[in-house]
Parts: structure tokens; sequence; C-alpha cells
């Protein structure tokens, strides 16, 4: 597709009733997510950063929370306490 097919179909989109520019707008999105895979590897910054955040949020079920909530903070305090654990804690000495 030429530059000036592609402007002239822009062009013609314009015009399109909203819905219909929705719909361009996802189908492009998918066709393009999937021709790259979309698979993103996260650098060695980006996870010490998400790990210092992680480590960093306290949260209390509130009054509202059901047991499913609960259950899944629980085991987020569990994730990080193991995470947080020296090596020579976490592993067995056989």
């Amino acid at each position: 597709m030429s530059a000036t097919e592609l402007k002239d179909l822009f062009d013609r989109v314009r015009s399109w009733p909203k819905a219909a520019q929705d719909e361009l707008l996802s189908m492009a999105n998918a066709i393009e997510t999937a021709l790259r895979g979309h698979q993103h590897v996260a650098s060695h910054d980006e996870l010490q950063i998400s790990e210092a955040a992680i480590t960093s949020i306290e949260v209390t079920p509130d009054a509202g929370s059901s047991t499913a909530e609960i259950d899944i903070l629980e085991s987020m305090k569990r994730l990080v306490a193991e995470k947080q654990k020296p090596a020579k804690e976490s592993g067995s000495d056989a």
C-alpha cells in the first residue's frame, strides 16, 4: 500500500460512522499485535522496579472483602515473603 492509498483510505474513514471507525481501529490493533507477537520481555531494571513496588505495597482487607479477596491477599503476602527470603533459607540442604 502506498502512502497516497493510505492517506485516501484515512480520508474516507473520517466520513464513516463512529462504530465503523472503532471497528477498523480494533482490527488494525489486532493485526499489529499479531504481527509483533506482542511479547514483552522485561529488562532487569523493569523487574527490579516491579519487585520494589510490589514489596512496598501493604494491603489489608477491608470490612467488605470477600473470602476470595482475602485468600488472594494472603497468597500475595506469602509470595512476597518467599521472594524476600535469602537463597539459603528458601532452598533445601540435602
